[in-house]
């Protein structure tokens, strides 16, 4: 193949990749909704940061039941039974875990001397005491007049929970990659998208990739403001918001990409990429669905940015039409 083919068979699967990947992304977010996922890493992270050790238990069910943060649960109708909110702010957390911390140690204090009296005596989990006392240094040092000390102590909670949020965020970004690679896989299993053949095709087939190029084009006119969003946008999020408008019209997209020689005949499954039936032709396929789904998982703002400059190159290199 020569360069110019190359570069519009990059531009036809780098627009592959990014349909699929919003398609991924939609997937993932509306089992990331159903499944409570957002939830159940945030009760997790309370659980470990509090020092118990189920969700289960009764500091924990306390602190959800804090009016504060039952406040932002908004159950969905068709469950008998949420597991509470996505997301609590830092000042909302502060405030109901000193209430709740209160309650365990039935005591209302007027004094952070006296709280901290009432809570070595509590019940609570040894770690928890622990952390509550360091915290209780750190206002001590911080604040000598005593009248302010539980303001003060207020904050050292928030930037308790905040640093261990942080530390959450990393874990559940890198949880959410790899439920991103399992959806991928699933959907170019599902799709039968198999980069190899793919490109095979596409290096043989000159109409094909003519088609699949200027679908390309017709696809970066029509989407011109999110071309000017993504380049503005400072963040990975900023990006992923850009993308609203083309995920509210994939449709129109993925029927541009019809002729491309994705997904299954049903009636006869080894027609396509299985021709010669034999180990070769298994193994071909296998490597092209996992370049396929290790590319979908990487994100549709990855394959945007990527399409955007991948153009300019191309029309960089075009040679200037003249008058004969």
């Amino acid at each position: 193949m020569n360069l110019p083919i190359i570069i519009d068979v990059t531009i036809s699967l780098i627009l592959l990749y990014l349909v699929l990947s919003l398609v991924a992304s939609e997937i993932q977010e509306l089992l990331t909704t159903v499944l409570e996922w957002r939830a159940k890493h945030l009760r997790e992270a309370i659980v470990n940061l509090l020092g118990e050790k189920s969700s289960e238990d009764p500091l924990i069910q306390k602190l959800y039941n804090n009016p504060l943060i039952r406040s932002l649960n908004q159950k969905d109708l068709s469950r008998a039974k949420s597991i509470g909110p996505s997301y609590i702010a830092p000042e909302i957390f502060s405030r109901a875990f000193l209430e709740t911390i209160e309650d365990v140690a039935s005591q209302a204090p007027d004094n952070i001397d006296s709280l901290i009296d009432h809570i070595k005596d509590s019940n609570l989990p040894d770690t928890l005491k622990e952390n509550f006392l360091v915290l209780t240094k750190l206002t001590r040092s911080k604040v000598k007049e005593k009248g302010q000390q539980l303001e003060q102590l207020e904050k050292e909670v928030r930037d308790w929970y905040d640093r261990s949020m942080e530390r959450a965020t990393g874990v559940y970004k890198r949880n959410a990659k790899a439920a991103a690679l399992i959806v991928a896989f699933v959907l170019v299993i599902a799709a039968n998208v198999d980069t190899v053949y793919i490109i095979k095709n596409l290096a043989q087939d000159k109409i094909l990739l003519s088609t699949i190029t200027q679908a390309s084009e017709q696809f970066m006119t029509i989407n011109s403001e999110t071309v000017s969003c993504m380049t503005t946008a400072e963040d990975k999020e900023g990006k992923t918001n850009c993308l609203a408008p083309i995920t509210d019209n994939l449709n129109l997209t993925l029927q541009q990409l019809a002729p491309l020689p994705i997904g299954w005949d049903l009636s006869e499954p080894f027609k396509k990429q299985f021709r010669p039936f034999n180990l070769k032709s298994i193994v071909d396929a296998i490597v092209g669905w996992g370049l396929s789904a290790i590319a979908i998982s990487m994100g549709a703002p990855f394959w945007f940015d990527l399409l955007i400059k991948v153009i300019n190159i191309r029309n960089t290199g075009r040679k200037p039409t003249t008058n004969q």
